[in-house]
């Protein structure tokens, strides 16, 4: 912050490893000490969501944003995709804003290479202790060399005072992060129940508009789709239901090539046509 910089930091883990909630509870002590409020408002699901909250003109210098599950919106598989096109000219150019953003992700692999080259840390964790109720990570510095293509993740340096002297160092091996506050844990699960239904509706509207072109993502048959058939292959077709499945034999009937008759065999079966069974 003293550099004028943002803070982008990726949060790694297993599912239910601890890391939205240690974001959420890092979030909460950085609030405390520099007096910059976080709420359940800064805690986002999508790249519309983060954009809108960054836009909102809410946020102040220092504010602290957890993007829970980024590589829905800006996965690395949809590099070329428009949304990871527009969340790269936000994390590089929004540095004056002044602003934390952890991305709590299973993977950092997950997300696209040219964002991941701006991370300033990365957090993994590694263990929950249910008895003193907190989430041992593993905190390191990234330092990535433009000349080598390469990352490098190095310790924390912690500074601190004690009774005895000033402004003693030690590297930071571990982090035991406390759990967050039971109201943004609260505020926290039922605005991911949220997300998550409305993700789930919306992944069985997309599986079922797939499936009405007459193709289907999990490999069901489905049946005839909206394409029709050509007069050739209702011939074809006509002659599967009276138990004639010899292509060379249907190739003398209909006065085509053997060739011919497969390649509109192949046609008819991906317009969702079953050969050899009755369309009743």
């Amino acid at each position: 912050m003293r550099q004028n910089k943002n803070n982008l930091i990726s949060v790694v883990g297993k599912t239910g490893s601890g890391k939205t909630w240690s974001a959420i509870s890092i979030c909460e002590i950085m609030s405390k000490m520099d007096g910059v409020p976080f709420t359940i408002e800064h805690v986002v699901f999508s790249l519309r969501e983060l954009m809108d909250l960054i836009n909102s003109g809410k946020l102040k210098r220092g504010s602290k944003i957890v993007f829970d599950e980024p590589q829905i919106s800006i996965s690395a598989r949809d590099f070329q995709s428009q949304a990871n096109k527009v969340f790269n000219y936000l994390v590089t150019t929004f540095r004056h804003r002044n602003l934390t953003l952890f991305f709590c992700t299973p993977f950092e692999t997950l997300l696209d290479k040219s964002t991941r080259k701006l991370f300033h840390a990365r957090f993994e964790t590694m263990s929950v202790n249910k008895n003193n109720e907190t989430c041992r990570l593993k905190p390191r510095f990234i330092e990535y060399s433009d000349y080598k293509e390469k990352i490098y993740r190095k310790q924390l340096i912690i500074q601190y005072t004690d009774k005895y002297s000033k402004g003693k160092h030690k590297k930071l091996f571990y982090w035991d992060v406390p759990k967050p506050s039971e109201e943004l844990i609260k505020s926290y699960e039922k605005k991911k129940l949220e997300f998550t239904n409305n993700l789930n509706k919306n992944i069985s509207e997309r599986l079922k508009q797939y499936d009405e072109s007459g193709k289907s993502i999990t490999g069901e048959k489905t049946g005839r789709s909206n394409k029709p058939l050509t007069e050739l292959q209702e011939k074809i077709l006509k002659i599967y239901e009276k138990g004639i499945t010899s292509t060379n034999e249907i190739a003398k009937m209909i006065g085509r090539t053997a060739s011919t008759v497969s390649d509109n065999k192949r046609r008819m079966r991906n317009k969702g046509v079953l050969l050899g069974i009755n369309r009743k």
